[in-house]
Formats: C-alpha cells, sequence, structure tokens
C-alpha cells in the first residue's frame, strides 16, 4: 500500500487555488493602500507613532497571510479568516486617518470588493462587521477625529493605488474567466463525446439523429444512415484481453474518420456499434463508403496481437414517408446489420426501400 507524499496531498487540498488568487492583489492592494494611508497619517501628524505598524501590516503581512492559508489543513477557511483580518486592519485605519475621505474611500472599497468577490454577501457582511470593529478599536486606542480634507500630497499618494488596483483585479478577473471556460469546454467534451473513441456518444449520437430526420422532413435532402458492428469482438477481448480490444476500437475509430467527410456524424452507439449519418446522400454513395471501410478494415491489421485481423458488418438506411421517427429509420439500419450478420459478417446490406402502408 502506497500513501501520497505530504508535498502532493498538499497540492490537491481544496483551497489553494483560492490562496493564490489572492496573494498578488493583497500584495499590490497592501502596499499601494499602505502609500495612501501614510499620506494621510502624515498629514494628521500621526506617522511617526505608526509607522512601524503600517509597515507591518502592508509589507509583511501579506506574505504570512500567504503562507498561514497555504499550510493549514483548509485553507480556504483560512483564506476567509485573512480576508476578515484585512477588514478588521482597514477599519482601524479609517479612524486612524480621521476618516480622511479619499483614502478612507478607497481602502474601504477594496476590502469589500475582495470579500464579495471571493465570498458573496455572507463574507461581504462579516467583512463589513470586521471593518467596523476595527474602525472602533482604532478609535478607542487613538481617540475619534474627523478630518475629511485631503492635502494635495495624500491625493497624489491615493493616484497609484486607484489605477493599479482595478487593473490587476480585471486581469485575475480575466485569467479566472478563460480557465473557467476551457473546464466549461472541457467538460462538455467530455459529456458529449465517448472517452475512447473520440466521437459522440450514444445519447449526443441520438440527439443528432433525431434533429436530421426533422430537417430531411422539412427539405427533403438526401441522406443515409449506417449502422456498424465490428465482427467477433467478444472473441477479440477474451482472447487478447480488454486494452487490445480497445486498441482495435481506436484503430476502427482512426480508419471511419479518415474515410467519412466532416459534415458527417460518426458517433459509438454501443460497445462495438457505431453510427454515422452521411449527409447529402443516397444509399449507393453510402454503400460504396460502406465497402471501402470494409476492405480497409479487412486489410489492415489491428496494432494489436500477431496481425490480427478485424472485419465489420454494415446495414444502411435511407428515410422514407413510411418512417414514424428517427427511431424507426435506426431501426431499419440495425435490420439491415442484422441481415449482413445473417449472411456471413464482413459485408454490407441495405435496407428495402417501401412504402407507408394505409391504416
Amino acid at each position: 500500500m502506497t500513501t501520497a507524499s505530504p508535498a502532493a496531498a498538499s497540492a490537491h487540498r481544496p483551497g489553494l487555488g483560492l490562496v493564490r488568487r489572492v496573494y498578488v492583489p493583497r500584495l499590490l492592494g497592501l502596499g499601494l493602500g499602505g502609500l495612501a494611508v501614510g499620506a494621510a497619517l502624515a498629514q494628521h501628524g500621526l506617522l511617526a507613532l505608526l509607522w512601524p505598524v503600517l509597515a507591518f501590516h502592508a509589507l509583511l503581512w501579506p506574505h504570512l497571510a500567504y503562507r498561514w492559508a497555504r499550510r493549514a489543513a483548509q485553507p480556504r477557511r483560512a483564506e476567509f479568516r485573512n480576508l476578515l483580518a484585512d477588514a478588521f486592519g482597514g477599519g482601524f485605519w479609517l479612524s486612524a486617518m480621521a476618516f480622511n475621505l479619499l483614502p478612507c474611500v478607497l481602502i474601504a472599497t477594496m476590502l469589500s470588493m475582495n470579500n464579495i468577490a471571493v465570498g458573496g454577501v455572507r463574507l461581504f457582511a462579516r467583512g463589513l462587521m470586521a471593518m467596523a470593529l476595527g474602525t472602533i478599536t482604532g478609535g478607542a486606542l487613538l481617540g475619534w477625529r474627523l478630518e475629511p480634507e485631503s492635502t494635495l500630497v495624500t491625493v497624489a499618494a491615493c493616484i497609484p493605488f486607484l489605477v493599479s488596483y482595478p487593473l490587476v483585479i480585471g486581469i485575475v478577473t480575466f485569467r479566472l474567466s478563460r480557465r473557467l471556460a476551457q473546464q466549461k469546454a472541457q467538460l462538455r467534451e467530455l459529456v458529449q463525446f465517448d472517452a475512447l473513441t473520440g466521437l459522440l456518444n450514444k445519447s449526443h449520437w441520438h440527439a443528432q439523429l433525431e434533429a436530421e430526420f426533422a430537417r430531411w422532413r422539412r427539405s427533403g435532402r438526401p441522406v443515409a444512415l449506417m449502422v456498424l458492428d465490428l465482427d467477433h469482438f467478444k472473441r477479440v477481448n477474451d482472447t487478447h484481453g480488454h486494452p487490445a480490444g480497445d486498441a482495435v476500437l481506436r484503430h476502427f475509430t482512426q480508419l471511419l474518420r479518415g474515410l467519412v467527410r466532416e459534415v458527417d456524424v460518426a458517433g459509438r452507439i454501443g460497445g462495438e456499434e457505431f453510427g454515422v449519418i452521411v449527409h447529402d446522400a443516397g444509399p449507393e454513395t453510402a454503400h460504396q463508403l460502406a465497402h471501402r471501410l470494409r476492405r480497409q478494415l479487412a486489410l489492415l491489421p489491428a496494432p494489436v496481437g500477431d496481425g490480427l485481423h478485424v472485419t465489420v458488418s454494415i446495414g444502411i438506411a435511407s428515410p422514407g414517408n413510411w418512417h414514424d421517427g428517427a427511431a424507426h429509420w435506426l431501426a431499419d439500419a440495425d435490420a439491415a446489420l442484422y441481415s449482413a450478420k445473417r449472411d456471413g459478417r464482413d459485408t454490407v446490406r441495405l435496407a428495402p426501400r417501401r412504402q407507408r402502408q394505409a391504416a
């Protein structure tokens, strides 16, 4: 029995991605915010008293918060605590700056934006309470003053924060949205496509079949349906093993992809059974395509065993006015496939055309 290394276990703890995403915005926000706070403190004559606390909060705290959250058993919860600590510290500086309007608005906005982006309304509300508690603490320790006016120096010190922080948030948001879009595309591919062959899976191929039958009813454009089944496939699995069977399926899929056009719709509809919707083609064209595939598969050995050769039986049907729906059309193609199996396999059969019988 093997166990994961501590490094591997740490890398898979939920919430580490959040910790990494918050680190750079916190580093920049507190660093540039500290510049604005320092200017406001200097304006009110408190910088000499509070600069060690400000330096710790603006320069050291982001690294400590990152380190603690990364090492925590639950990084996400630890990061939430760090955000609340940010809010408490921000509240402290609001009162320390005597509620100097511009830097206070910037600090409060940054902290609130972080909380609502990470934890939604709930963390936003908790952050407001932490900020209020920090404000009360600062007022109790330093005294309550209200001096909202900002000097030109304080305004200038706020500009780097005002310009840079929204840009950083925009970059982080863009990267996150792009990553989510990629994950969504990957999930959609996993849902729609068969993992082994890369063809449409059964449910999505059937949806395409339904849509194609409806289109044929509206426009009457020619279309053919091929149902293909590898002969004696169970014997391949029993004799050579399931990995060899998977290799045969991939081999067949590669040949199939090489012969059908991009407009045609191929899918894996069973273990060794496949379906192809051949667009803008009658049964004769589909018949020619099926024979080319059958001949190539019989001639080319599969990449397993000692030159294992596999054959395929194929049934073909075109939609007609006697079909009640796509399922009836598919049943005709299946019947043609079973006819090919009865006639010795490794062959192609067309479903007979007939007229709808009057009720």
